[in-house]
């Protein structure tokens, strides 16, 4: 090509007039990193702050575009995940998301604790806590998602020594995501050995969902640890540009918001068909583990005090009318 003619067509490409080549350009990748070290009412993790900072500086390196929270209190960390959950609905298609700090186990379900976290009664968790699975919402909403979940968590001190990683590692996650969950002394001032191993796997230009987790297994073998591989592993950085995200099957189109036909009334007013179609949605939803019969025992209240608690109600133990039709509803 003549000199004058790459001038222009530089020239041209700068000023908007034509597009610019094709830099076969990954897809767009977001994280969400926290640290909690500080606490105000339990002893300070310092190894955490340390862990998500070197976490964060390699997800830079490789192109993630990272949201950051140091020592999140409850409002940190649902902002956190508001805005990471805002780069992957923005067409962020690959997501890493990290946390190390506190956390406790109740009822069978893990909470993380923001550093304004004050349990006085293990029931405080239902308040002060949050689920770790919250931090699974935003890479469960697109199929397609490619990525990691580490939980990085310390017992709280005081509280049950041993937390459910297994349970963790088994929640459902779309076929590309992969989940680390485990348990730490209590950190020093260094980053934990869970963080170390996984800045040694995301060490570039090409890293690979089933690589990283692969090396943090090795790295970690006896530790109190779960891993769950992704059926479809993919490309957490530098895909080649003839490999193509694996095929992940989409969901048929659903329908808009499903509106029930009926709405539940008062559970006062329940039949038992009603009652078990509440006992079900609880199921689903993982807020009750027990029989569906259409009594509500005390297992099926404490169910529903827990779902109460997390949309924002009075925690009555009884439903209303509107809260029975939102939660017969919710997917």
């Amino acid at each position: 090509m003549p000199r004058i003619t790459l001038i222009l067509t530089a020239f041209a490409i700068f000023a908007g007039l034509l597009p610019a080549p094709d830099a076969r350009a990954e897809p767009a990748r977001a994280a969400l990193i926290i640290g909690n070290a500080t606490y105000s009412s339990l002893p300070g993790v310092p190894g955490c702050r340390k862990s998500a900072n070197t976490i964060a500086a390699a997800l830079r390196a490789l192109g993630f575009q990272v949201t950051e929270r140091q020592d999140a209190s409850t409002g940190g960390l649902d902002a956190g995940i508001s805005e990471f959950s805002e780069h992957l609905a923005g067409g962020a298609s690959t997501g890493f998301v990290y946390i190390c700090g506190y956390a406790t186990d109740f009822n069978d379900r893990t909470f993380v604790l923001p550093t304004t976290a004050r349990i006085d009664r293990p029931s405080d968790v239902l308040t002060q806590g949050a689920l770790a699975k919250s931090l699974l919402g935003p890479m469960s909403r697109d199929p397609a998602t490619v990525g990691v979940v580490v939980f990085d968590l310390v017992p709280k001190p005081d509280g049950p020594p041993k937390l459910g990683v297994d349970a963790l590692a088994a929640l459902p996650v779309p076929d590309g995501v992969g989940i680390i969950a485990a348990t730490e002394v209590a950190p020093g001032d260094n980053p934990t050995p869970l963080a170390t191993a996984l800045v040694a796997g995301l060490a570039g230009p090409q890293v690979r969902t089933e690589g990283l987790l692969a090396t943090v297994q090795t790295q970690l073998a006896g530790s109190a640890m779960a891993i769950h591989m992704p059926a479809h592993p993919g490309f957490l950085a530098g895909a080649p540009p003839s490999a193509s995200p694996p095929t992940v099957a989409a969901p048929s189109a659903a329908p808009a918001a499903a509106v029930p036909a009926e709405k539940l009334p008062d559970e006062t007013l329940m039949t038992e068909a009603d009652r078990r179609a509440v006992q079900a949605a609880l199921t689903r939803l993982g807020y009750y583990d027990s029989q569906v019969d259409g009594l509500f025992g005390p297992e099926t209240r404490a169910a529903i005090r827990r779902y109460q608690h997390e949309i924002g109600s009075e925690t009555t133990g009884r439903l209303t009318a509107d809260e029975a039709t939102r939660l017969v509803n919710s997917r």
